[in-house]
């Protein structure tokens, strides 16, 4: 893990995951933004992340199917959801597969850093 916590934001809208990790940038985490799930497999196989945070309804990948086929790889990759809609099934699944963390859209970014936070505690005090 680097010194400070890397995070992959995965959106389908590239203006969403960009301004994420913007906002994550100039709070000093290390942040990539993309927006397909095939794109976050690449990130993933290229730099170290701690964090995927991950729009649930996407195109060809939702984030349920990128978090289950990231677990085989980073097995202790901590997954965030985030959705801005009704989703329960998809998201029941995520949650019965290890998924701990849903965010409502838009994402409240107060909330989102406070998350983050705890996590680099759990981390650092390892």
């Amino acid at each position: 893990m680097s010194e400070n916590l890397s995070v992959l934001v995965v959106d389908d809208n590239l203006s969403m995951a960009e301004g994420l990790r913007d906002v994550l940038e100039l709070e000093d985490f290390v942040a990539y933004g993309v927006n397909s799930g095939a794109d976050a497999l690449v990130i993933l196989d290229t730099h170290p992340v701690d964090i995927l945070l991950t729009d649930v309804i996407m195109p060809e990948m939702d984030g349920v199917a990128l978090y289950m086929a990231t677990r085989k790889i980073h097995p202790k990759l901590t997954t965030i959801l985030m959705t801005a809609y009704s989703a329960d099934d998809l998201i029941q699944k995520g949650m019965e597969a290890g998924i701990q963390t849903v965010l409502n859209k838009p994402v409240d970014i107060g909330l989102l850093l406070s998350l983050l936070s705890v996590y680099k505690r759990m981390v650092t005090s390892q």
